[in-house]
């Protein structure tokens, strides 16, 4: 009996594994480990990303909104408070070189789909952004002026 409740388990945790390998999810919720690959995404990306945490991976649309919360980081060693936050709420992060200040600023993000513009100007502004990133056209919308 304990033979085949061993095996068992042995199946179990191979097909778990193999799902999350096929699926490409991410099943670490270790905000080091998921700061690391944000980081390292990041190093190839210097005009800017937008990455889904669960899979590391850039949405093809969206529009891509920072949370007030997690403003002002510039720096690896802030990246885990941004990491921590996206993964308890919208799941998202963004980094982006802003050209205006020459900083490249790393930030917890809410996506809106991109019907919702009016929505996501909103949200920038209550969340005193700079600008949001339209995500399927490459399209920066300053909000500085509004």
């Amino acid at each position: 009996m304990r033979r085949k409740l061993t095996r068992l388990f042995v199946v179990i945790t191979m097909i778990l594994l193999w799902t999350n390998c096929s699926t490409n999810r991410v099943v670490t919720r270790d905000v080091k480990t998921v700061a690391d690959q944000v980081w390292t995404y990041s190093q190839t990306h210097p005009d800017g990303f937008t990455l889904e945490l669960s899979t590391i991976t850039e949405p093809h649309e969206g529009i891509s909104v920072a949370y007030a919360a997690t403003q002002g980081c510039h720096s690896r060693n802030k990246l885990n408070r941004i990491v921590r936050h996206a993964l308890s709420n919208s799941g998202y992060v963004g980094g982006w070189l802003d050209t205006t200040d020459s900083l490249y600023y790393f930030d917890s993000s809410r996506l809106f789909p991109e019907d919702s513009l009016d929505a996501a100007i909103r949200f920038g502004i209550e969340n005193k952004q700079k600008a949001i990133y339209i995500i399927s056209s490459g399209t920066e919308v300053r909000l500085d002026n509004r």
